[in-house]
């Protein structure tokens, strides 16, 4: 038995092989003037891959190289779609599509980050308790004022980088019986502008056939809207005495010291 649930172990591994069930569907954001957010209808437990973030993917080797006019390119990123990963791959959403696509997951681009911490002008926890209170009043609070919920929600996923290999591509080409690789390939919503060199495939132990992104979720998600910290790179050259000015408007850093060893500046 369990000591900490009380939970046999039969119950336990049962648990563990429950399958749950969600869709994903890109519909008006909770958050005003956001425009489309990406909602999960259903259940998934913490953990789970939910989408993936589609679009062209630069290698690293040729971001370094990349002409005067190719940078300027990418400095106009006005919706944030422009998605390094920690090794320095980049991944450019800009041009993905929101609605008619091969791909169902591939979504991620369309996520929101998360609205700040406040609602009604007040912040939140001057309107709702905290969770360690277990107040049945604050519980009450919340079931009547959705609002109120929407903004306190924070991130409920984060990025995580994917390689697509071509031994997963074999793995489920075996499971699903289907014949053609290929087809199954063309789920993957990245392609690349310009093919990693030869010495970068080889820092891998497996053949990697595209470099990725996804979002796997923070906790229980249950029909919601989701969000994740965009952990946007700082403008250093509009840095103002408080820092705000390195931001847009907008945007709220949850969580500053993720942030800073992200870009390693304080936030």
């Amino acid at each position: 038995v369990d000591s900490k649930n009380h939970s046999s172990p039969s119950a336990t591994n049962a648990n563990r092989t429950r399958n749950y069930y969600h869709t994903l569907q890109t519909l008006k954001s909770t958050i005003p003037g956001a425009g489309r957010g990406v909602y999960l209808d259903g259940f998934a437990p913490a953990g789970t891959l939910l989408a993936f973030f589609p679009g062209k993917v630069w290698p690293k080797e040729h971001l370094a190289s990349a002409s005067l006019q190719t940078q300027m390119q990418l400095s106009v990123n006005p919706r944030h779609q422009l998605s390094m990963r920690y090794d320095d791959i980049l991944i450019d959403s800009r041009k993905s599509p929101y609605t008619v696509m091969d791909n169902l997951w591939a979504v991620g681009h369309i996520v929101n980050h998360p609205p700040k911490p406040e609602s009604s002008g007040k912040n939140v926890e001057e309107i709702i308790p905290t969770a360690e209170s277990n107040d049945d009043i604050g519980e009450e609070l919340m079931d009547n004022n959705p609002r109120h919920k929407e903004y306190m929600i924070g991130p409920n996923c984060m990025t995580v980088t994917i390689n697509f290999t071509l031994r997963m591509l074999q793995a489920l080409q075996e499971r699903e019986q289907h014949p053609d690789l290929k087809m199954l390939q063309s789920y993957i919503p990245n392609k690349y502008e310009l093919p990693p060199k030869q010495w970068a495939q080889n820092m891998f132990e497996e053949k990697v056939v595209m470099h990725g992104m996804g979002l796997i979720a923070l906790k229980d998600v249950q029909d919601e809207e989701l969000f994740y910290d965009y952990r946007l790179s700082p403008d250093l050259e509009s840095r103002g005495s408080d820092n705000t000015k390195m931001y847009p408007a907008w945007y709220h850093v949850w969580d500053e010291e993720s942030l800073k060893n992200r870009w390693e500046v304080d936030a």
